[in-house]
């Protein structure tokens, strides 16, 4: 489905940072993050638009974002010429169930089968970047986020991250996820769309969820 990487960042909405000032003011973090919190969805993760997605009887977060396909590598660029890197964009969904500590990896809550289903990949245009990015339960809209909310907007994440590892061709970048994502069970679906992009869906059912 990808040759590359997907990488993932967190804490890049400005509305969850403000949220957790105090906490990251105090034990076990004691600051706030000075560079982007980055984590990878491995292979098992990735699902293509339309799949059945199991989750057992838990709720799961479903964090509706773009994913930006690296077009060539982008190895200690400027935010300038970050954009410059990026071939392709699309929707994606990070599926986690739901937790509140970032002090330690949450693999087994975002890296299971199925927690990232990915729609077709369009051609990339800065102005993607500032369209809404909607997220419907059953049909009901029920969540609407832009990338006005990033601490770091795509130019300057790419410019961070590539700053101290390699961002190849062939990777994808999900740009940053809403804190105040949707939850949904077992027989729900999920639709999410932003302007012209393919629309991304997936099927939520009960099931083996590792």
């Amino acid at each position: 489905m990808l040759a590359g990487t997907v990488y993932g960042v967190i804490l890049n909405d400005r509305d969850e940072c403000a949220r957790l000032a105090e906490a990251f003011a105090v034990p076990p973090y004691k600051a706030p993050p000075e560079a982007p919190v980055v984590y990878i969805k491995p292979r098992n993760c990735f699902a293509r638009s339309g799949a059945e997605v199991f989750i057992g009887d838990e709720d799961v977060e479903v964090a509706a974002t773009f994913g930006l396909l690296i077009g060539r590598d982008a190895v200690r660029t400027a935010a300038a010429d970050a954009l410059g890197h990026v071939a392709g964009v699309c929707l994606a969904i990070d599926v986690t169930l739901p937790h509140e500590s970032y002090y330690r990896p949450a693999i087994p809550l975002r890296c299971r089968d199925g927690f990232l289903p990915l729609g077709d990949f369009a051609t990339f245009a800065p102005s993607i970047l500032t369209t809404e990015i909607v997220t419907a339960v059953d049909g009901k809209s029920v969540h609407r986020w832009a990338p006005a909310r990033l601490v770091r907007d795509a130019a300057t994440l790419i410019a961070d991250l590539s700053a101290f590892m390699t961002l190849a061709a062939g990777d994808v970048l999900l740009i940053g996820l809403p804190y105040d994502a949707p939850r949904v069970r077992a027989g729900q679906s999920v639709t999410v769309t932003a302007g012209l992009l393919p629309a991304l869906t997936a099927q939520f059912n009960a099931g083996d969820a590792r």
